[in-house]
């Protein structure tokens, strides 16, 4: 680690107490009769109120019906009657439940606040994502699916990536790829990852680490009214991290994780208050695995250090940091031709390189703040900022064949030529965001207001060298040549996007039925793009942005939904024959919205994103430079269901059916060719059962499995991946203050191909059956 990491790291601390309550305040609750401890925690949840209660108090009593407008206090008050126990709330609105008459100190305190439902279920109930707001995903007119922790953890998922197949219409990353790029596909088309609300644009470093992550939520289609850093708002959706966030009971928990291929993993999650209003969380994790592909050998860490200042009132101030690095020899897939198709077979674990191949890495650095405040019980601020540093260095022997660097068919015969190659990119990037909340009644109506404006600077420089190094005939791969630097490793490509504007928007409820959305964005998008050869491409971009959207309460079960959005990105590293244009979206999506007594919920959904002005090849320029004028749509239908069926069994089902193509033929392919890397169709089915029986509680039990089509490697649609299926199991058992927990994937040892989409092509085999095992202490 360098001394400059050593420094951020002691010096960086982050994250948030709860908001400030208002007392008075009326909500509307809805909470079915059930076990009074996870009523106890839907009120939190639905109030918004950090709420104590001894877990022993709650156990064996049931609690009636709520439903209606109430203060917290009331709503307690109607909660508990007849349970023998009474509550009282703090001046900070924290609530206390404990026996009637008693007087002594409750010892294991549970603690609930803004916290969606029972934390052991998958059902989530809000989301701020997709509005900015604390709002009810069933309010909300978009597709917005959350993953909590408590999945991730039964799941024992390793990666950001594993986690993100139980959403529907996802192609994740593959974690085997060096973090150089955002590759995560929705919808088929582009996405990118926010971390706390900033756009992680390369995503390098660690980016697969789960230690930091509380929730993952994943919002579909066009997004450019709240989200534009970076080079812009992508067109597939977003893949929001929220990371976890000092609280005021302490906590810590140290565990290690090992497994197949010689993967270990220690990790550490110590959560400290310092004073009543200066609280502190650190976690970090760091991991060297081994691999089923030869020579593949993978260090990475990641560290996030947070400090929260609060008055537990109306004020809280948090800093973050994160320091992260990931370590490899680049891997760069295999090709089609002899692995699904040709008429030899590559061995599936070759890697393309000579054994000593040099590691490729990735970082990244970063500190960013938040301040929220609450003026009274209408107005709210929030303000943030975040200044990053990030590179990477990616270095290889790449395949040359007859289409290039996609190099699926060989140069001749079974051979293609070897090329050394190294691409280096340094980013530095500075962002502020802010709005203003205000809440209000008027007549029949809630209102929501939200004012907001953000700016980003991200400067991007680099270099690419190559030169050749011979040539592998692939049916006995062998690469005797070992890799030398091809050039000089001077940065010769540099790149300014900047993005900023602001940004209004209304949320409305009416007579509790209907909830209307409506917001629209003024928006600037410039690149500025320059070579050391004299290329010079410059261009900037504003124009308004609306979206609009309304949710309709059939029932208090059913609801059907409609949305429009559009959206605007820039097109960096293009030389442009004119001015660089941005490319530009709309989505339009619509569907039906569900939660069947508090226990099944999820949406189906049908949507059209149409992508426009994308950069292509211009055929009349006799120096080959491009044009904005690609077209492509993206079509599909999908459902994505959690069902608390139990209080012990929790299920999660999603299907996605996905119609990605070229609507014309100005990209070099045929009009009507499918997007590469988007399979046609994909779904995921994953059950867990915690016992409840005494003698065996705190052990559960899981399974699922995921399936997908066949997907095209590129845009050409010469060949296409294997369909395949993979079942995961798993087990754990949690006793007191120890856990110990088992998983293991592929279960059935399926081999097949995936598509990789490295340089726009080539597969990587599947791993086979694999098995982690976790162990943890928490004190």
């Amino acid at each position: 680690m360098t001394l400059k990491m050593k420094r951020l790291t002691v010096a960086i601390l982050a994250t948030i107490a709860s908001t400030a309550y208002a007392e008075q305040q009326k909500h509307h609750f809805d909470i079915p009769a059930q076990a009074l401890g996870s009523a106890l925690q839907t009120l939190a949840a639905q109030s918004g109120a950090p709420m104590l209660y001894a877990e022993q108090t709650a156990e064996g009593k049931q609690s009636r019906r709520l439903s209606g407008d109430y203060t917290t206090a009331e709503a307690a008050d109607k909660l508990l009657g007849g349970s023998g126990l009474v509550h009282s709330v703090a001046e900070n609105g924290t609530v206390t439940v404990k026996p009637a008459q008693s007087a002594t100190v409750l010892k294991p305190m549970t603690v609930t606040g803004k916290v969606d439902d029972d934390p052991t279920s998958y059902k989530a109930t809000h989301s701020s994502t997709a509005t900015k707001t604390n709002t009810p995903i069933m309010e909300t007119p978009q597709s917005i699916q959350v993953i909590k922790r408590a999945l991730i953890d039964d799941q024992q998922n390793i990666t950001v990536s594993e986690s993100l197949r139980n959403v529907s219409g996802v192609v994740p990353n593959n974690p085997v790829f060096t973090p150089a790029s955002e590759f995560t596909l929705i919808r088929g088309f582009a996405a990118e990852q926010l971390l706390d609300g900033f756009t992680q644009y390369r995503n390098a470093g660690d980016r697969e680490s789960t230690v930091n992550v509380e929730r993952i939520e994943v919002l579909k289609g066009t997004n450019g009214i709240l989200y534009s850093g970076g080079s812009g708002s992508p067109v597939g959706g977003l893949v929001s991290i929220v990371s976890k966030l000092p609280k005021a009971v302490a906590s810590r928990e140290v565990g290690f994780k090992i497994g197949t291929n010689s993967y270990y993993q220690p990790y550490v999650d110590i959560n400290q208050p310092l004073t009543k209003n200066i609280l502190a969380r650190f976690t970090g994790e760091y991991t060297n695995a081994g691999s089923y592909l030869d020579t593949v050998n993978t260090q990475r860490y990641n560290l996030n250090p947070t400090l929260t200042f609060t008055n537990s009132d109306t004020t809280t101030f948090t800093v973050q940091g994160k320091v992260s690095r990931w370590d490899q020899p680049e891997y760069q897939g295999l090709p089609a031709t002899g692995t699904v198709a040709g008429n030899f077979s590559i061995p599936r674990t070759t890697f393309i390189g000579p054994s000593n191949m040099p590691n490729s890495y990735s970082e990244t650095n970063a500190v960013w703040g938040s301040l929220d405040h609450k003026f009274n019980n209408i107005w709210s601020l929030n303000l943030k900022a975040r200044h990053a540093q990030s590179e990477f260095n990616e270095k290889a022997q790449s395949l040359v064949g007859a289409d290039m660097f996609i190099a699926d068919r060989p140069f001749f015969g079974n051979t293609w030529l070897l090329y050394n190659t190294e691409l280096s990119q340094k980013q530095k990037e500075l962002s502020f965001l802010g709005n203003a909340t205000a809440k209000f009644n008027v007549g029949p109506t809630k209102n929501t207001v939200l004012i907001g404006a953000d700016h980003s600077d991200l400067d991007d420089r680099g270099f690419m060298d190559f030169g050749p190094s011979g040539s592998v005939n692939l049916t006995a791969p062998s690469f005797p040549v070992s890799y030398s630097q091809p050039g000089a490793g001077v940065d010769n490509m540099f790149v300014k996007n900047t993005t900023y504007g602001g940004y209004t928007q209304l949320q409305s409820t009416l007579y509790n039925r209907l909830h209307l959305l409506a917001s629209v964005r003024v928006g600037h998008v410039g690149t500025d793009y320059h070579t050391s050869q004299g290329v010079i491409s410059n261009g900037d971009k504003t124009r308004f942005l609306p979206r609009a959207g309304g949710v309709f309460d059939l029932t208090d079960e059913y609801s059907l939904f409609i949305n429009y959005s559009e959206g605007m990105r820039g097109q960096p590293f293009v030389n442009f024959v004119g001015a660089p244009q941005p490319e530009e979206s709309t989505t339009l999506e619509g569907g039906l919205k569900l939660n069947v007594a508090h226990q099944l919920t999820g949406q189906i959904a049908g949507y059209q994103i149409e992508r426009s002005n994308v950069a292509v090849t211009d055929n009349t320029d006799l120096l080959r430079r491009s044009k904005a004028a690609g077209q492509q749509r993206s079509r599909g239908i999908e459902t994505d269901l959690t069902w608390q069926a139990t209080d012990a069994l929790s299920i999660l089902a999603n299907y996605a059916h996905t119609d990605a193509k070229y609507t014309d033929n100005l990209a070099g392919v045929p009009e009507g060719n499918q997007l590469a890397m988007v399979p046609e169709n994909s779904g995921r089915l994953w059950a867990n059962y915690r016992f409840q029986q005494p003698m065996i509680k705190g052990l559960s039990i899981g399974g699922g499995v995921y399936a997908q089509g066949q997907a095209y490697l590129s845009n050409n649609n010469l060949y296409k991946s294997d369909g395949y299926h993979s079942f995961d199991a798993s087990i754990a058992y949690e006793y007191q203050r120890f856990k110990l927990a088992a998983t293991v994937k592929n279960l059935t040892d399926e081999h097949y191909f995936q598509p990789y989409g490295y340089l726009g092509g080539r597969v990587i085999a599947s791993e086979g059956t694999s098995a982690y095992v976790t162990g943890s202490v928490k004190f």
